[in-house]
C-alpha cells in the first residue's frame, strides 16, 4: 500500500492467486491504508467465508486502517470461491487507490 508523489496504490494493482492462499498486505508509505472489497463484485458465494477469514474487520469486507509504515493485514482466502475480488482503500478510493485479486 502506497502513497506518494506518484498518487495511491496497491503495488502490484493486480493479482492472481490460488485458492487457499493468503495475501499480505504491507503499508509503504502514505497512511492511512486498509483494505475494503466491494461486495456487489465478488462472487456471492465469497461473501460470508471472506468475512469471516477477515480478522479484526472494522465493517463486514473492510480491514481495520493502519497508520503506520511496515504495517501489515493477512487475509486467507482458504474456502472462497474462484473468481475476481475488487478492492479498494477507504481512505484513498476518491484518489484511485483499488485493484483486483483473482482467485483460481
Amino acid at each position: 500500500m502506497v502513497g506518494d508523489a506518484n498518487g495511491y496504490h496497491y503495488d502490484p494493482a493486480s493479482l492472481t492467486i490460488k485458492s487457499g492462499d493468503a495475501v499480505k498486505w504491507t503499508v509503504v508509505s502514505g497512511p492511512p491504508h486498509n483494505v475494503s472489497f466491494w461486495q456487489d463484485s465478488i462472487p456471492a458465494a465469497a461473501v460470508s467465508q471472506l468475512t469471516a477469514n477477515m480478522t479484526n474487520a472494522t465493517t463486514p469486507l473492510t480491514s481495520p486502517l493502519f497508520n503506520n509504515p511496515g504495517e501489515s493485514y493477512t487475509i486467507s482466502f482458504a474456502g472462497v470461491p474462484a473468481g475476481t475480488y475488487k478492492y479498494y482503500c477507504t481512505p484513498h478510493l476518491m484518489l484511485g487507490m483499488k485493484a483486483t485479486l483473482t482467485v483460481q
